[in-house]
């Protein structure tokens, strides 16, 4: 079995639940809908949500929020705002439905393919992605929006990320990066250095049973 063939059986029994899921993470009430990655089945969003750095008084611009995690912990976390957003439609409106379901008003959510649709007079102090890590040939194509969020072709969409992320941050503003560690790092560090950016490695750990090591790096252009 092919490393495609096991994520394809694992985004296939993630949609074997009874939706909507309603699920308690972090003491947000949260409901899962179909076609939505969940982080009772996908548990870097736990992990992610439980290391990241302070965000008190910070603005934060959330790419592929899922369900909403970790965005709408970190607003209860002190974040001044968050705009969270996706290219699946199904996960805008299922993170609106729990921002709405816990309460959380200070979050915009909005459908972009990365950066697409973010006004671009606006800047954040973090901007962060669980980036798609599992790399396909440039031709790939995807067969539903679940293996959008999980294969990245030719990592096009890494490159877009962080060639157009520097330009949505505040003067004192950072990348945040989840990159688990089946990841790619040479090509990683081949885009950092084509966008004059540098990186530090803030957190990495694992959770539960997972194999791969999950962990957070900050990125800026260099000084």
């Amino acid at each position: 079995m092919t490393d495609f063939d096991k994520l394809r059986d694992r985004l296939k029994l993630s949609q074997q639940h009874t939706f909507p899921l309603y699920i308690q993470e972090f003491g947000l009430e949260l409901s899962v809908h179909e076609d939505v990655f969940s982080s009772l089945d996908f548990q870097s969003w736990r992990w992610y949500a439980d290391h990241f750095p302070s965000v008190a008084e910070k603005s934060i611009l959330e790419i592929g929020c899922g369900i909403g995690l970790p965005g709408l912990y970190l607003t209860k976390l002190g974040a001044v705002s968050l705009v969270a957003c996706d290219i699946n439609p199904k996960a805008v409106a299922n993170t609106i439905e729990n921002a709405a379901r816990n309460g959380i008003q200070n979050v915009e959510v909005i459908e972009s393919d990365i950066f697409s649709n973010i006004p671009h007079h606006r800047k954040f102090d973090f901007i962060f992605w669980n980036c798609p890590s599992i790399f396909a040939p440039d031709d790939y194509e995807y067969r539903d929006n679940l293996e959008r969020g999980a294969i990245n072709p030719g990592y096009k969409l890494l490159s877009r990320f962080l060639s157009e992320g520097p330009e949505f941050l505040t003067e004192s503003g950072r990348i945040l990066l989840g990159f688990a560690s089946d990841a790619r790092d040479d090509i990683l560090a081949e885009i950092i250095d084509e966008n004059d950016l540098a990186s530090v490695l803030l957190e990495s750990g694992t959770y539960s049973d997972v194999s791969v090591t999950y962990r957070i790096f900050s990125i800026r252009k260099r000084a």
